[in-house]
């Protein structure tokens, strides 16, 4: 199975077990379960974006904190495209401004936390056990379009040396092949996605992910997929496609730090 499930109090979050061999990584893959907010964000939404209470969001990162032993959660405004937040040199608490228009988080800083909002769309998380440093993509159709996997490999090998295949890539639970439905495809689709098609308008985007990686040198047995459809699963996961108006799950990835 590529995802262990974790029960932590009220929480409910998953781990890959990709990852179960590195002590000094923590991670998580948060459901919908065990916060405070009222529908249409029942319950743990960790956005502050979508209309949600703002002291409810803030508290659900707090458990979301305690619940991974990190101090620092670094949080973007995503907005489906390839830009970075590199994060090698700056103390922790400053990186942790939410700095707007970015969908690439990397650091090598033991302690910071990197985190992901989702309703559909992909956390892809990046390990290199060779050079200690980790990224967590936020990855839609959109970002598939321009690449931004192949993007984030790139800044890995350009600003800490990484070899592609040394990288260990987990992606989370998001819009699964039965789900993915694009009827504008022709217009929002580049030909060359055409192919993951696995009925007529419906796509698979895991795959696709999956080869944009192994494209760049990612070996294939170091790419472990979730398996789980957002859309389908309610009970656990939040879906802008099914919904609309919904609230945000979160995957998150650090290092530790010598006192956590």
């Amino acid at each position: 199975m590529p995802l262990h499930q974790v029960r932590q109090g009220k929480l409910v979050y998953y781990r890959f077990t990709l990852f179960a061999g590195f002590p000094e990584l923590v991670h998580g893959i948060f459901t919908r379960q065990g916060g405070v907010s009222s529908p249409p964000y029942n319950s743990l939404n960790l956005s502050l974006t979508v209309g949600d209470q703002p002291e409810r969001v803030l508290y659900h990162r707090q458990l979301v904190r305690e619940a991974l032993g990190v101090s620092e959660l670094v949080s973007v405004g995503q907005v489906h495209g390839k830009k970075a937040l590199i994060i090698s040199t700056l103390p922790p608490r400053v990186a942790t401004r939410e700095s707007q228009g970015i969908d690439i988080l990397i650091t090598n800083v033991p302690g910071v936390a990197l985190m992901v909002k989702q309703a559909d769309c992909q956390a892809v998380l990046f390990y290199d056990p060779q050079r200690r440093v980790i990224a967590n993509v936020h990855c839609g159709w959109r970002g598939n379009v321009q690449n931004v996997l192949g993007q984030t490999v790139r800044l890995l090998q350009e600003n800490f040396g990484s070899r592609p295949q040394d990288l260990h890539v987990g992606i989370s639970p998001s819009l699964g092949p039965g789900c993915a439905e694009f009827v504008n495809y022709r217009q929002e689709l580049p030909q060359e996605f055409w192919s993951y098609q696995t009925r007529p308008d419906y796509f698979d985007l895991w795959r696709l992910s999956r080869d944009q990686l192994q494209a760049q040198g990612v070996r294939p047995e170091l790419i472990q997929l979730a398996g789980l459809c957002s859309c389908c699963q309610a009970a656990d996961f939040f879906s802008y496609r099914r919904d609309r108006h919904t609230g945000r799950n979160a995957t998150v990835i650090a290092l530790r730090s010598a006192d956590e």
